[in-house]
């Protein structure tokens, strides 16, 4: 038997018949690559059904505002609300996670980030949030093209047959719903 590595693949030559099989550590590497997104996608689920369940609640809420400071004032309130409940679990996602949440936004909602930043704050801290994710490699102007990820598709079949997790908001801080007059 005869054993030599080419171009990542093994050539065996046993009794008269070549059989070529990959090799196996760059077969390791891709199953890790599958199962770190897999395992990646299973961390940020639950932080996505939130951004979509939050993003439903806030366009609820500015639906009845017509006035522009009491809007203000309410998304003011609301980024603080934001940044109490959730910041303390996004700090614990990795790089890869987070851009894999940047870009999963834009396919849950049909808005990148960027866009909702800029719709909700306005374009000059939208700007300044794109060149720091830039800086951390991160794109939040990056859309969502279903075809480009096959494997993401495949997983979040299987998460949306499951139950939708979402993250728990801390009690301490609570936004009063908008009555309208």
């Amino acid at each position: 038997m005869k054993i030599r590595l080419a171009n990542s693949f093994i050539t065996m030559a046993l009794m008269g018949s070549i059989l070529l099989l990959p090799n196996s550590s760059a077969m390791a590497r891709r199953n890790d690559n599958g199962e770190r997104l897999r395992d990646d996608m299973h961390k940020i689920w639950p932080f996505l059904q939130t951004v979509k369940i939050e993003y439903n609640l806030v366009q609820a809420q500015l639906e009845f505002m017509t006035d522009l400071a009491e809007r203000d004032t309410f998304l003011y309130n609301y980024e603080q609300y934001v940044k109490k409940a959730y910041f303390n679990e996004l700090i614990k996602l990795n790089t890869r996670q987070g851009k894999l949440l940047l870009l999963l936004i834009h396919r849950e909602l049909g808005k990148t980030p960027f866009e909702l930043l800029r719709l909700y704050l306005d374009f000059e801290r939208a700007t300044f949030w794109q060149k720091f994710a830039k800086f951390l490699g991160a794109d939040l102007k990056e859309k969502y093209i279903a075809r480009n990820h096959p494997e993401m598709e495949a997983i979040i079949e299987e998460l949306d047959s499951l139950q939708n997790p979402v993250i728990n908001p801390s009690e301490e801080f609570f936004i009063e719903p908008v009555i309208s007059r």
